[in-house]
């Protein structure tokens, strides 16, 4: 009797055609055979909410030795390679991803309106407030101004490439809260906003109650007043509205800020120490104004004017190639046309046998879409900008998981192509890439690339199936058993996948357009 259950078993796992069986029938026999103690069936999450599910299998011819199962009369009709499972209606219970008891309690206590760049600000704000406890308590005896120097620092050492990187490799390393980890590093601009902040209010601490020359407390003045600006300026709804005039305001006047805080450090040393001695030179103020001319220059000191190539698959998207191919996933560049106004792009291909890579350019803003019209007519340079310092973007913490799901609308596919040509050995990608007619939009070669050399994807045709919404994300998550899912897309679609996912406990990374 073993034998014939055995055959019918494995006949219906290696089966081509379409078979509905009970799975708690098919499990009975596995039980029966293997003689294992009954254990309760965890039922994962299914694709939707319909009772039917389909699971591939290999093709191997069926026997007729299974025609006695039960085959339902009104489901649809199979799919090559497909084996339909039919379960029973109060056998499907909705699911939920198993949560540690911390995210559990801040899922409950924490209010979902705040969000990762308002708890830098918290916990910024909460190290303030501990320090100036001990700064008036002259338990630590350090001045006002020292520290301000220290929140400057920090300030522009959270937007410097080289840190960023430093700071993904490791927190791709920690094995625990890994979406908490990841998702505060991605929104570390919250830091580099409580950090300026940070300065200013305890220089302001600095020029009210500690004594200092004149000098000092004019430039400390001009730095507050400086601050402030630039503050103003960076609000969200100036920074997009005058995307470039913040960029360009926020580059010369931070420098001159910098050259006032050297000024200020200084006359500040003088005031302490009368005379530039050893003492004063090697003082912790100095040392930092150091650090901070360093991390701020040094970007620009890598800057370099190169030779490139264009390629135009269409009209929308341009596609340019770079000396040099040796940067990790996740890397991104930032290239400029005149020398002065910096964007910033993720790198899509690189070749290491004739030592190139590219970026993907889609023209979706004023910017881009003038390198486009300038590409078409044959007006673009031959030499652009460069920086060789390459940062590292969010798609770097595809390394902290196993499984995980790339969403990739449009040009979004940049990103994630170095993960599709050349996988990662310690983790498993599936791609769903959301577009209008891919191939004839995007060019033969990224459409071979993703249909030959990348088995695991899903193409989404907008010009067929129409917009899709947040819905197709996550039945592709429980379809690929996926740990994470990454989104590149517009800013709309990505807050609003994020944000959806999130509150069913899904961890979501998406790009930040004002991180």
């Amino acid at each position: 009797m073993e034998d014939n259950t055995c055959k019918k078993i494995n006949l219906l796992e290696n089966s081509e055609c379409s078979t509905s069986v009970h799975l708690l029938y098919l499990e009975r026999c596995r039980r029966a055979i293997s003689h294992d103690p009954f254990i309760p069936i965890k039922l994962q999450r299914f694709i939707s909410d319909h009772t039917t599910t389909f699971l591939p299998i290999d093709d191997v011819t069926v026997e007729n030795s299974v025609a006695d199962l039960s085959i339902s009369d009104d489901t649809l009709p199979p799919q090559h390679g497909e084996v339909r499972i039919t379960l029973e209606e109060k056998y499907i219970t909705p699911s939920t991803m198993k949560m540690h008891p911390v995210k559990k309690w801040y899922r409950r206590t924490v209010p979902d309106c705040i969000t990762c760049h308002q708890a830098w600000l918290i916990i910024h704000a909460l190290v303030t407030v501990a320090l100036c406890i001990l700064y008036f308590t002259h338990i630590m005896e350090i001045s006002a101004g020292t520290i301000a120097i220290c929140e400057l620092l920090f300030g522009v050492l959270v937007r410097n490439e080289i840190f960023i990187a430093i700071l993904h490799q490791l927190v791709a390393l920690i094995p625990y809260f890994k979406y908490e980890f990841n998702r505060m590093l991605h929104c570390i601009g919250g830091l580099h906003v409580s950090a300026v902040i940070g300065a200013f209010f305890w220089l302001l601490i600095s020029l009210i109650c500690e004594s200092h020359g004149l000098v000092v407390r004019i430039t400390g003045g001009i730095i507050l007043f400086l601050i402030i600006f630039l503050s103003l300026t960076a609000l969200p709804i100036i920074r997009r509205r005058f995307h470039n005039t913040f960029e360009h305001i926020h580059r010369y006047v931070g420098w001159t800020s910098l050259i006032i805080l050297v000024i200020h450090v200084v006359f500040l040393q003088l005031d302490k120490f009368h005379s530039f001695n050893t003492e004063a030179l090697f003082n912790a103020p100095v040392l930092i104004l150091i650090s901070i001319i360093t991390i701020i220059f040094l970007p620009w000191i890598c800057v370099r004017k190169v030779l490139v190539q264009f390629n135009q698959p269409s009209k929308d998207l341009t596609v340019i190639t770079f000396p040099r191919a040796l940067y990790p996933y996740g890397s991104t560049t930032r290239i400029s046309l005149d020398g002065h106004e910096w964007h910033a792009f993720a790198i899509a291909l690189t070749d290491p046998c004739i030592d190139q890579h590219s970026i993907l350019v889609a023209a979706v803003g004023d910017w881009t879409k003038s390198l486009a019209e300038a590409c078409r007519t044959n007006k673009l340079p031959e030499h652009i900008w460069i920086r060789r310092i390459k940062g590292l973007g969010f798609m770097y913490s595809i390394h902290a998981y196993r499984r995980v799901l790339i969403v990739c609308t449009g040009a979004g596919i940049a990103p994630a192509l170095p993960y599709i040509k050349d996988p990662l050995p310690t983790t498993h990608t599936h791609l769903l890439w959301i577009a209008k007619q891919h191939e004839n939009n995007y060019g033969e070669s990224i459409w071979k690339l993703v249909q030959k050399i990348h088995p695991h994807f899903t193409l989404h045709d907008t010009s067929i199936s129409g917009r899709p919404g947040v819905q197709l994300v996550e039945d592709n998550f429980w379809k690929t058993n996926s740990q994470a899912v990454f989104i590149v897309s517009n800013e709309k679609f990505t807050n609003e996948v994020t944000n959806a996912l999130w509150r069913k406990g899904i961890p979501c990374f998406g790009a930040l357009f004002d991180s």
